[in-house]
C-alpha cells in the first residue's frame, strides 16, 4: 500500500468518522506511517469522536512512539470542560506507554476526577480506571460519583433529568466501578502466573470470551497481553515494544492448538466452535503462523461479519 492510500485511510478513519461505515481499523499500515499521522494530525483542538478512534489506532499498532505527543497535549491544570478529551488521551497512554507513564496518568487522574460533573464525565473516567490497570486507586472516582449523586439527588423530586442522573450514577457506582475493580483483580491475577505457557494459555481463554467474566474490560486488555507475551518472557520484561519472531510463533501455535482442541474444551457451545476456530486462526496468522489451505477455506465460509482484533484482516 502507498503512503497516500494509507494517510487516506486514517484520515477518514480518525478525523471524519463515518458511523455508517464502523468502526473497523485501518490494518496492514506501516507502523511508522500511522505514528507520523498521529503525531503531527493529533492535537487539543481534535474532537472527542477523533481522539477515541486514536484510542484505538494507538493500542492496536502499540504505538509507544507517541506516548510523549499525546502526554503533551494533557492540560496541566484541567477544567470541566477538559474532561472528556483528556480522560481518552490519558487512557490512551495508559493502555500502550510505559509503566512510568502508567504512574503519571494515575497521578494525574485525580485533577480529572475532581473536575467531572456529570455522568458523562464518569463515563469516561471508568475507562481510565479499567486501563490504569491493578494498581489504580478507584477510590477517589467512587468518592466523586457519592458527590455527584448527593448534588443530582437534592433536586430529584422536581426535576426529571436530575432523577435521570442519579439512577445513572447509581448503576455506575454499584455496578459499573465495581466490574472495573473486579477485572482489575483478574488482570492481577493472571499477570501474577510465573508459567509463561499457562499464562498465555489463561490470556487466550479471556480473547475467546471463555470461563471469564467482565469481558467488555477483559476482552480488550487479553489482546494487548497477547501482543506484549511477543515482547518479552514475563510482564516484567515486556514495558518496551520489542518483538521476537520466535515469541511470536509460539503465541501463533498455542492458538493454532486452542483451534484444534476448542471441542474438548468444557462449557464450550457447539454452536460457538466456528466463530471460536475462526478467531483461533486469524490470531494464529497475525502473529505469523501458516495457514492450511482448509483453515483458509474454513474461515471465508464461517467469519461472516465477524470483526477479530488480533486479525490481519
Amino acid at each position: 500500500m502507498n503512503t497516500d492510500d494509507g494517510i487516506n485511510q486514517l484520515e477518514s478513519y480518525v478525523l471524519t468518522p463515518d458511523p455508517f461505515h464502523g468502526d473497523a481499523i485501518p490494518k496492514r499500515l506501516e507502523r511508522g506511517e500511522v505514528a507520523r499521522f498521529v503525531t503531527t494530525r493529533v492535537s487539543r483542538e481534535t474532537r472527542f469522536k477523533s481522539l477515541v478512534r486514536v484510542e484505538r489506532l494507538v493500542n492496536f499498532y502499540d504505538l509507544q512512539e507517541v506516548c510523549g505527543h499525546l502526554s503533551g497535549l494533557l492540560p496541566q491544570a484541567p477544567t470541566p470542560a477538559d474532561v472528556t478529551k483528556a480522560a481518552v488521551i490519558a487512557r490512551t497512554v495508559a493502555a500502550t506507554c510505559s509503566p512510568a507513564d502508567v504512574q503519571r496518568m494515575a497521578a494525574y487522574s485525580p485533577s480529572l476526577i475532581a473536575n467531572a460533573q456529570n455522568t458523562a464525565d464518569i463515563g469516561e473516567l471508568l475507562e481510565l480506571q479499567d486501563r490504569l490497570g491493578p494498581g489504580g486507586d478507584s477510590r477517589p472516582l467512587e468518592a466523586r460519583i457519592g458527590q455527584l449523586r448527593a448534588t443530582y439527588a437534592a433536586s430529584s423530586g422536581s426535576n426529571y433529568q436530575a432523577r435521570l442522573e442519579t439512577s445513572k450514577l447509581d448503576e455506575m457506582r454499584t455496578l459499573r466501578l465495581e466490574r472495573v475493580r473486579r477485572a482489575n483483580e483478574t488482570k492481577a491475577q493472571v499477570l501474577a502466573i510465573a508459567d509463561r505457557s499457562k499464562r498465555i494459555s489463561e490470556e487466550i481463554k479471556i480473547y475467546l470470551t471463555l470461563e471469564y467474566g467482565y469481558l467488555e474490560y477483559l476482552g480488550p486488555w487479553s489482546a494487548a497481553r497477547l501482543r506484549r507475551e511477543t515482547w518479552g518472557h514475563s510482564p516484567g520484561d515486556q514495558a518496551l515494544r520489542h518483538e521476537d519472531a520466535g515469541r511470536r510463533a509460539e503465541v501463533a501455535k498455542m492458538f493454532q492448538t486452542v483451534a484444534t482442541n476448542l471441542n474438548r474444551l468444557p462449557d464450550v457451545d457447539p454452536e460457538n466452535l466456528p466463530s471460536l476456530r475462526v478467531r483461533c486462526w486469524r490470531a494464529a496468522e497475525y502473529f505469523g503462523g501458516v495457514l492450511a489451505s482448509a483453515e483458509r477455506h474454513f474461515i471465508s465460509e464461517n467469519a461472516g461479519r465477524q470483526v477479530d482484533v488480533l486479525s490481519n484482516d
